[in-house]
C-alpha cells in the first residue's frame, strides 16, 4: 500500500495546459472536483484523502492556478499549499479611462470592479496616495504590469498610481510649474491630447493648439471632453451633443475640464510640457488618422469643406 501510495503521489502524468479558479469560500471538495473536471487530477478520491491527511483541506489560498505539461499529484498539492497563484502580464493601453481599466483588471485578474470603482472615487483614500484631485482619472499610469490573479483593487490602484509618480519626476514637475501647470493640469491636458491624436509625432502640435487657446482665453472646444461628459459614445458626435450640459463640455465652459478624461502616456505628457511653437488655433481630422492645422477660423472652415469633398 505504501509503495502504491508513493507511486501515485510522485509519478508524473501528462496533462493539457489547464487552469482552475479557487474562489474565497470554496471547500476542498469543490477544489478537487475542479481539478478532476479539468483532467488535472485523475483519482479524486485518493487526492482528497491525501489532501486531508496533510491538512491541505484547511490551507488552500484562493486564486487562479495554472497547470501544464507533466506534473505529479505531489506537485499539484505543493502548488496549492504554497499558494502558487498565476502571475499575469496586464497591459493598460494609453488613453484608457478608469471605466476601461476597471473592466480590464476584472477580466484579466478577477479584481472586484465594484470595489475598484469605489476606491477611485474615495478622496480620503486617494489623498493618502498623493492624489488630491478627489478622483483617480488620469492618475493610473498606462503600462504593462505583473499582477497575481485575484489582485485586490487596493494593490492594483496603488501600483499604478505609484508608477505615475515615479515617472513624473521633479524635473518634469518643475517644467510644468514654468508653464503655469500643476500635476492635475498636466494630466488633464495630456489626456485630451491623448484622446485627440493617433500619432505621437502630432502630439506636440495638438498640444500647441490647446496652449494657444488657453493663452487667449479661448474655449478649448475638445470633442473628447464632450464625449467623456456624456459617459462615452459608440457613435460620432452630432450637433446637438455640443449642447449637452456637463462640466466636461469644453464647448460650453472655458478652461480645463474638472479632471483628466483618460490615462495619458508619456508621449502626451511630454507634448504638454514641451509643445511645438506654432500659431495654430484650429485643427480637423483628415479622415486618415491625422490632422490638418490652421491659424484662422476661415482657413479651418476651408479645410473642413475640402476634407468633406475628398471623402465624398
Amino acid at each position: 500500500m505504501v509503495i502504491v501510495t508513493g507511486w501515485w503521489l510522485f509519478i508524473r502524468h501528462d496533462i493539457y495546459p489547464a487552469s482552475i479558479l479557487v474562489e474565497p469560500g470554496d471547500r476542498f471538495h469543490n477544489v478537487v472536483v475542479k481539478l478532476h473536471d479539468r483532467e488535472i487530477v485523475n483519482s479524486p478520491w485518493f487526492f482528497s484523502k491525501a489532501g486531508i491527511i496533510i491538512g491541505l483541506d484547511r490551507h488552500i489560498i484562493p486564486g487562479r492556478y495554472d497547470f501544464k505539461k507533466r506534473i505529479s499529484n505531489f506537485e499539484i498539492m505543493r502548488k496549492l499549499w504554497k499558494g502558487d497563484i498565476a502571475v499575469l502580464s496586464v497591459t493598460i493601453p494609453e488613453g484608457y479611462s478608469l471605466k476601461q481599466i476597471s473592466a480590464l483588471i476584472h477580466q484579466k485578474c478577477g479584481t472586484n470592479p465594484e470595489r475598484f470603482d469605489s476606491l477611485v472615487r474615495d478622496s480620503a483614500y486617494l489623498s493618502n496616495l498623493g492624489i488630491n484631485a478627489g478622483f483617480a482619472e488620469g492618475y493610473l499610469f498606462p503600462e504593462t504590469y505583473r499582477f497575481q490573479w485575484g489582485v485586490t483593487a487596493h494593490e492594483a490602484i496603488e501600483t499604478m498610481a505609484a508608477h505615475l509618480f515615479q515617472r513624473m519626476n521633479d524635473e518634469l514637475l518643475e517644467r510644468g510649474w514654468e508653464l503655469g501647470y500643476n500635476l492635475d493640469d498636466i494630466l488633464t491636458m495630456a489626456s485630451i491630447v491623448e484622446s485627440e491624436g493617433s500619432h505621437a509625432d502630432e502630439f506636440p502640435v495638438i498640444a500647441s493648439v490647446y496652449r494657444n487657446r488657453l493663452e487667449i482665453d479661448m474655449k478649448l472646444q475638445a470633442d473628447p471632453t464632450v464625449i467623456y461628459g456624456m459617459g462615452g459614445l459608440d457613435r460620432d458626435l452630432m450637433i446637438k451633443d455640443y449642447q449637452f450640459s456637463s462640466t466636461y463640455n469644453t464647448y460650453m465652459h472655458k478652461g480645463l475640464p474638472p479632471t483628466p478624461i483618460c490615462s495619458p502616456g508619456m508621449n502626451a505628457i511630454m507634448a504638454i510640457l514641451y509643445p511645438d511653437s506654432t500659431d495654430f488655433y484650429y485643427f480637423v481630422a483628415d479622415g486618415n488618422g491625422r490632422h490638418v492645422f490652421n491659424k484662422t477660423y476661415q482657413g479651418h472652415l476651408r479645410d473642413i469643406r475640402r476634407i468633406k469633398k475628398q471623402s465624398r
